[in-house]
């Protein structure tokens, strides 16, 4: 499959599908997001990641805004156009924004079809193009993306080496693939928090969500190259978390062939 053939297939929802629609799936997840009230209604999705003063969840998109800001700034630095692919993309929200400010061809994959939908709706345009599909399964052209992003995506997949095996497969020889927002567990640490996890999806009637949520450590990324692009844990960051306004306590991370 071309990454043409990609922007101009169209569905009677504008959404391509790679994939049969996964039920079981979408219908614990979507269970989830309602439940944990991270399903937002459309005025609230276009302001993201700029959270209004009603939503349950406004001082974690404070710290993911500077998040947002930092990979804006990075972007811009970019001064050939790109094709870029968010996995896990969700509601749409960060090639959403992104696309308003930068002519780069974006693509969002995810297998939430009543997410992907809302972000069909919201920021689909030309250069804008949503995939419902299993990236370890959905047969993306090879040697193809400038920049893909695991955006607070990578504590949904099971197997850390499989999924950027297939990333570094599907990036251009030269392409980056980005982790944001997304929690490392300390070894140490993992069964504790798997154990929290579990209380909080019991907590919300639905503990099967434990199974097919991950902790992961960094110890995960051993094989690859990579490096941070931004590290909560040094002490210049430490120090202005301190000082001025919370930060994002999540690492970005920047992996290369």
């Amino acid at each position: 499959m071309l990454i043409e053939e990609i922007r101009k297939e169209n569905s009677n929802d504008g959404i391509t599908y790679l994939s049969q629609v996964d039920e079981s799936f979408e219908k614990i997840y979507l269970q989830f997001i309602t439940r944990d009230k991270r399903f937002y209604p459309d005025d609230e999705v276009k302001l993201l990641p700029y959270a209004s003063e009603r939503n349950p969840h406004k001082k974690e998109w404070e710290q993911r805004s500077k998040t947002f800001l930092r990979f804006r700034n990075y972007l811009s630095n970019k001064k050939t156009k790109l094709n870029i692919l968010d996995v896990g993309c969700g509601n749409g929200w960060l090639i959403g924004q992104l696309a308003k400010e930068f002519d780069h061809n974006y693509f969002g994959i995810d297998l939430n079809l009543e997410e992907l939908k809302q972000a069909d709706r919201l920021f689909t345009k030309e250069n804008v193009k949503f995939i419902y599909g299993d990236i370890n399964k959905a047969s993306l052209p090879t040697d193809t993306f400038n920049i893909v992003v695991l955006n607070s995506s990578l504590q949904y997949f099971k197997e850390v080496d499989t999924l950027l095996k297939e990333l570094l497969t599907i990036s251009k020889s030269y392409g980056e693939v980005h982790i944001i927002d997304t929690p490392f567990s300390l070894p140490n640490d993992v069964i504790r928090e798997r154990n929290n996890s579990l209380k909080h999806f019991t907590s919300l009637k639905l503990p099967e969500m434990n199974s097919r949520y991950f902790h992961h450590t960094l110890d995960e990324l051993k094989y690859f190259r990579y490096i941070f692009n931004y590290n909560p844990d040094t002490i210049k960051n430490k120090l202005s978390n301190f000082i001025f306004d919370e930060d994002s306590p999540f690492p970005w991370i920047m992996i290369t062939r």
